[in-house]
């Protein structure tokens, strides 16, 4: 994607969050930039230079809300997507994406439902405190996706190398996909359950456990970061949530590994 027409996808891009933004404050409902797109904040004021879309989080809660009086709020010219509101929908995450615009996602160009330029939502589920326990709970979503992708793109490949885990997604990926979904949700509030409150998380990214597990008290507060010229909530624990997840955030990544879902730093 040459530099003029990624930021044409840019700008597509921000013109969703403001719808998304409407949204969220006609109802009341918090969320964070997140991620790729909270660093862009921090340190470019808009994108990173070379990203390609935009994360936002939400509290499982207001995500809830948001999913269900999403659609009705959107208006014609935007469509929003989860596994609820079309069977084929392999993440654990929502999008909303504009209609009438192209967007490169290979792996998904065989699953049938209409694609475009997206925003990602992403919500923040409970984590248990125990690292065993809240890897477990990413790895478990990850194989109940892989099931669902396999299902859906003829095109996935299984990487797992292990037997075990080569077993479970064979015996998972031939289970009905509402009960896949299913599953998803008991792995879900299984591990609220195995939670005291202290931690957060976003399963089903790119980045995956520990990168993507937060403090709660990071979301206590929020505050302001421009983001292409508006201000947008962040998370108070912003420095330790990049610091968490990039290392040294500040820093830019060797050339080879910029590059939209290939890396984002």
């Amino acid at each position: 994607m040459n530099s003029t027409v990624l930021r044409r996808h840019q700008l597509e891009c921000v013109q969703i969050l403001l719808v998304f933004r409407r949204i969220c404050n006609q109802l009341g409902l918090q969320y964070y930039l997140i991620s790729g797109t909270l660093l862009g904040a921090v340190r470019h004021r808009g994108f990173i230079p070379w990203d390609d879309d935009i994360d936002i989080g939400m509290p499982r809660k207001d995500y809830e809300i948001f999913a269900r009086r999403c659609p009705e709020l959107l208006g014609e010219n935007y469509f929003f997507q989860d596994f609820r509101s079309e069977p084929n929908f392999p993440y654990y995450f929502a999008k909303i994406r504009r209609k009438g615009t192209a967007a490169d996602e290979p792996l998904l160009r065989e699953i049938d439902m209409e694609q475009g330029i997206y925003i990602d939502i992403f919500p923040l589920d409970s984590c248990p405190d125990c690292d065993i326990l809240a890897k477990l709970f990413f790895k478990q979503i990850e194989l109940l996706d892989c099931a669902v992708l396999s299902q859906v793109c003829c095109s996935f490949v299984c990487g797992y190398q292990k037997p075990y885990m080569q077993a479970l997604f064979s015996f998972f990926r031939r289970l009905p996909r509402k009960q896949i979904f299913a599953l998803r949700e008991v792995c879900r509030r299984t591990a609220g359950c195995l939670s005291s409150g202290k931690r957060l998380c976003t399963v089903g990214g790119r980045h995956g456990f520990p990168r993507e597990t937060y403090l709660a008290s990071w979301f206590s507060r929020t505050e302001e970061a421009e983001f292409e010229g508006v201000r947008f909530p962040i998370p108070v624990g912003w420095s330790d949530m990049l610091q968490n997840m990039y290392g040294n955030y500040m820093e830019y990544p060797p050339v080879s590994e910029r590059g939209g879902h290939l890396g984002k730093r």
